[in-house]
């Protein structure tokens, strides 16, 4: 929901309220969490309260102190800040409702510098000082502003729940996008930029790369010397007093991931912000018969989904069971096997996935689908296969390399008259009897020979 739609949206703030449906440089105000750190029992405590920033506005600080007061009774801190004053919101110029602001007390750690900015010479009282941080909830920029509370009575260390702290800020640093994704080989550009309220500032600007616990140096830069350290990437030297201290990298690799700081010091003011580049390759898809096959009922077919060059390894592989046309839900084939993850030379990863598929008449025109997610993918990739599925032959079917029935029946008739001239054969050896034979042995001979040779002619056996 956006602002030039006609809405209604407000922040309610205990009795108060004002509207939240307009950009930080619209409203010039803010609602964000005071955390101050405690010592109690030896332990460190974080004690967290509601504080409103108001930003420097067209509004006279006469008119801005009203403001503070309206809600001086509704249990918030409220930090006025007043002229001469950096603009915060030129950094952090976006709907009040996407980002989220947390304040702190800084500590300068015992450097006492005065500040050369406007007011800040002349007073051996240190400065009191807090930092705002501004961060776009979906990573688009993150802003820290130094705020400075000159030395005056009404600049006491315990801050009420109610109180009004008149501050300027002084010094700002941004960053932007915070979150950096890049396919490998491509030129990328890391935005870091600050702002002083002072020109000429004695700064020093540095980048390291931090990546599982090692912490290295990319780039050093101090304006007091001249002299500029470069190890790894590019910053323009010639921008950094513009307040351009953006990092380019050169054809990235896995090498190439990992946190970027990006830190400025201007004495006794410290502040970094962190950008995390990460390194995603989408995923190349093939699936194997290609997209259409024909089956017979009972055949079976093993279905493969090649998944290759995907960064980084996790990825989500599924086959699917479509029929086209039905509203219904996919079915997710089950007993799905998966290959090793396969180590390609470029550091990305390739993957397997494949199942058996018997096919049955209920098979016929439906599409499997191998669906795959992964990081560097809004939408999954789908590949399909259509799916033909033929009635097996019934009894009788002429089938192509095989003898028909009529065929078949032929070579057993033979086989059985071939087996019955065999036993003929054997009883032929009755012929050869001597023929003193008696007529009684020659009865039982005949006899035999008709039993052993029912189909055998006659002359075959003794006459």
């Amino acid at each position: 929901m956006f602002c030039n739609v006609v809405v209604v949206c407000f922040w309610l703030l205990n009795a108060g309220s004002f509207s939240a449906c307009f950009t930080l440089k619209q409203s010039g105000r803010m609602m964000c969490s005071f955390v101050e750190e405690q010592s109690h029992l030896g332990e460190i405590q974080y004690l967290q309260r509601n504080a409103l920033l108001l930003l420097n506005s067209p509004d006279t600080e006469e008119e801005r102190a009203a403001r503070a007061r309206e809600f001086q009774h509704s249990g918030v801190i409220t930090f006025l800040v007043k002229d001469p004053s950096l603009h915060v919101a030129r950094h952090a110029d976006e709907d009040t409702d996407k980002l989220q602001c947390e304040m702190k007390r800084y500590s300068t750690a015992g450097i006492h510098a005065p500040w050369p900015g406007a007011g800040g010479v002349g007073s051996d009282t240190p400065d009191n000082w807090f930092t705002c941080t501004i961060k776009h909830r979906e990573n688009q920029f993150s802003v820290t502003a130094f705020l400075r509370q000159p030395p005056s009575p009404e600049s006491e260390l315990r801050i009420g729940d109610t109180d009004t702290l008149r501050v300027s800020a002084v010094f700002v640093v941004h960053s932007g996008p915070t979150v950096v994704e890049t396919a490998l080989r491509r030129d990328v550009r890391l935005d870091c930029g600050f702002t002083v309220d002072h020109a000429r500032p004695d700064v020093t600007v540095e980048w390291r790369l931090q990546l599982r616990g090692d912490r290295r140096k990319l780039f050093s830069y101090a304006s007091r010397s001249g002299q500029a350290e470069r190890l790894e990437g590019e910053v323009s030297v010639a921008e950094i007093p513009r307040g351009n201290a953006s990092l380019r990298l050169a054809g990235v690799t896995l090498k190439s991931e990992g946190t970027y700081v990006c830190s400025v010091y201007v004495p006794p003011l410290y502040s970094s912000q962190d950008i995390q580049l990460d390194i995603v390759e989408s995923p190349r898809v093939s699936v194997s018969p290609s997209s259409s096959l024909t089956l017979q009922e009972g055949a079976e077919e093993k279905l493969v989904c090649d998944i290759d060059g995907y960064y980084p390894l996790d990825v989500q592989v599924e086959w699917l069971r479509e029929v086209p046309g039905e509203r219904r839900l996919p079915h997710v084939v089950k007993h799905i096997l998966f290959t090793s993850h396969r180590h390609n030379m470029d550091g990305t990863y390739g993957i397997s996935a494949f199942f058996l598929l018997r096919a049955s008449l209920q098979d016929h025109g439906v599409d499997y689908t191998c669906r795959v997610s992964h990081k560097s993918l809004r939408v999954s990739i789908r590949k399909s296969v259509r799916l033909a599925v033929e009635a097996a032959p019934q009894i009788g079917t002429i089938l192509l390399g095989l003898p028909s029935q009529s065929k078949r029946n032929e070579q057993q008739e033979e086989t059985v008259l071939n087996r019955e001239h065999e036993e003929c054969s054997r009883s032929a050896w009755i012929r050869l009897l001597p023929s003193f034979l008696s007529s009684k042995a020659e009865g039982w001979i005949r006899s035999l020979c008709y039993r052993t040779a029912t189909h055998c002619s006659a002359e075959m056996c003794i006459r």
